[in-house]
């Protein structure tokens, strides 16, 4: 399925999900939570350190996904964007750099079942 309006810049399935992500960018690492995930990249949310960097620039993120915590996924990311909300800094990445075994873990998860209901949605505000 694949998706553009100018609410969805995604070119790609997603699926809502709640896991943890260790983004480093340089030599600084952020904890955060995604809250969408594609084959193509992923929306984390972080509490903001009042740095917010420029669409382009590069880092690194490390997950798990739901009933794979036995396989660490790393992918080089490039930041598409960022927005700023409350206590949080929003950004969406898009996978510059992903082993292709780990793209398909992701496109499974993304076609199989999984509770979106409960999962927190932080990428509409992005949108505003």
């Amino acid at each position: 399925m694949r998706l553009q309006t100018s609410q969805n810049r995604r070119l790609s399935q997603r699926a809502q999900i709640a896991i943890a992500v260790r983004k480093r960018v340089g030599n600084k690492i952020y904890l955060c939570q995604a809250s969408d995930i594609s084959t193509e990249g992923m929306f984390l949310a972080h509490v903001r350190d009042g740095q917010r960097l420029p669409g382009g620039s590069k880092c690194w993120v490390e997950f798990n996904l739901p009933g794979k915590p036995d396989v660490l996924i790393a992918a080089r990311g490039v930041i598409v964007r960022q927005k700023a909300h409350a206590r949080f800094l929003l950004t969406a990445i898009r996978f510059a750099r992903i082993a292709p075994s780990h793209r398909r873990l992701i496109s499974n998860y993304i076609s199989g079942p999984h509770l979106a209901a409960a999962v927190p949605a932080f990428h509409p505000m992005l949108r505003s």
